[in-house]
């Protein structure tokens, strides 16, 4: 026995010196690093220690060893499914692991940030990944954050900001959020979801794609500068919050930017190919040189809502604009080649100045009351009237071009109490006798 056990220690101290050895034949020391440094200054995929966490938030006793350094513990290295908050990996039956998970320099599953921490490189998240209030997510320039296309519509994979995000790329490494599938479709996860952050929240040269929401706010406040939103059901929801937008595309959505109760200031941003483009419900909202495009129901539809439009193109939509009560202005902007009506007030206490109507498939103007104020801007082309008073008030519209000089030609393009003695007249005279130049 005696011989045995002396043995047993010399086997044990050679399997040590040799694991010592190896490791700092690779030039490393020994180095624990704690949650915000595994982002902020390792480039490879951590090794996770048998006691290991990702978040100290989750077990303050746990940490983290780098494969440059040696832990003098020797805790074998486990697979990250093995720690609470962080999943591996998924494999099937044949050992293939999943198209994002093999790639993933770091995989969150169900987990919470209770500190500040930098994402880099290719992340997969399963489940949620939640910021707590405390801390601030930084997604760096380039990376590409991927979300597990599993659950159903309230269960699917999302982020959810309660503290701060800061994603700022640049335009030759924008960063992406998307789903994990190899053919991604429509609501593959679920969005990402401001709750009550009311701090500086940041997004510059992201893309959002294939979410069920892409990008959520609910009494928050957030920037976008040139963030593209794509293949969502909704595009960007907005709840009780105020939002900046400057640049970008929100695209091939059934909804491509929604807002209720909220506060937005837009410019120089595209809205296409969505089923409906902007919808808003008791709302403040400046919109300038945007392009509202080629959406299939509505370019623009408003309810209640205070709202000033400058130089926006609204163009190839169903209906244009469609603005019910409320009020504000629409300055310096264009409806062209709208296949249903091009601008349609309703209740509106509105003011339409230097905007310019043409080629659109039905009526240009049309009016259910005589709230509206009309005067400065050039009809021509239209199939349909070029102004409709559908109602019974009588409707102020002069000094516009009419795209003719002649009485005759003028008064067939409109539809007044002329024509139905049950709606109100157009005063419409005097008129421009020639197009201006700052509408040419």
């Amino acid at each position: 026995m005696k011989y045995m056990s002396v043995g047993f220690v010399i086997l044990c101290t050679a399997a040590f010196l040799t694991a010592g050895c190896a490791m700092f034949s690779s030039g490393g020391t020994s180095s624990v690093l704690n949650n915000s440094q595994i982002f902020s200054s390792v480039p490879s995929e951590p090794v996770y220690s048998a006691n290991s966490s990702f978040m100290s938030g989750i077990s303050e006793a746990n940490q983290i060893v780098h494969p440059a350094g040696l832990h003098l513990s020797l805790e074998i290295p486990l697979q990250p499914s093995r720690i609470q908050g962080v999943a591996a990996p998924s494999v099937d039956m044949n050992g293939n692991a999943d198209l994002s998970a093999d790639d993933a320099s770091a995989v969150y599953d169900k987990a919470t940030l209770t500190e500040d921490v930098n994402l880099r490189g290719n992340v997969l998240i399963k489940g949620y990944l939640v910021v707590a209030p405390q801390a601030t997510l930084r997604v760096e320039p380039g990376a590409v954050i991927r979300f597990a296309a599993t659950g159903t519509k309230n269960t699917a994979a999302r982020l959810v900001i309660q503290g701060r995000i800061h994603a700022v790329g640049t335009a030759d490494k924008p960063i992406v959020f998307t789903s994990d599938r190899s053919t991604p479709a429509r609501g593959d996860w679920g969005g990402i979801s401001l709750v009550a952050s009311e701090k500086r929240n940041q997004l510059e040269h992201c893309r959002i794609e294939y979410a069920n929401t892409g990008l959520e706010t609910q009494f928050s406040t957030v920037s976008l500068k040139m963030v593209s939103v794509g293949w969502a059901h909704t595009g960007f929801l907005m709840r009780d919050s105020v939002t900046h937008i400057n640049g970008g595309v929100f695209s091939n959505s059934d909804i491509g930017f929604e807002m209720h109760d909220s506060e937005l200031d837009m410019k120089e941003l595209t809205v296409s190919a969505c089923k409906r483009g902007i919808v808003m419900f008791k709302s403040a909202a400046s919109i300038s040189s945007c392009k509202i495009t080629n959406n299939e129901q509505f370019g623009l539809l408003s309810d209640e809502c205070r709202i000033r439009i400058t130089a926006v193109e609204l163009s190839g939509n169903g209906y244009g604009a469609d603005l019910k009560g409320g009020e504000g202005q629409i300055i310096a902007t264009s409806f062209l080649n709208n296949r249903e009506v091009a601008l349609h007030l309703a209740g509106t206490r509105v003011k339409v100045n230097r905007c310019r109507f043409f080629d659109n498939n039905q009526d240009a103007l049309r009016l259910e009351d005589g709230r509206a104020l009309v005067w400065g801007n050039s009809f021509s082309g239209n199939k349909g009237f070029n102004l409709h008073n559908s109602g019974r008030e009588d409707v102020n519209a002069l000094q516009n071009w009419w795209g003719s000089s002649d009485p005759a030609a003028i008064s067939q393009k409109i539809y007044d109490a002329v024509r139905d003695p049950r709606s109100g007249s157009v005063q419409h005279f005097p008129w421009l006798s020639e197009k201006p130049v700052f509408l040419q």
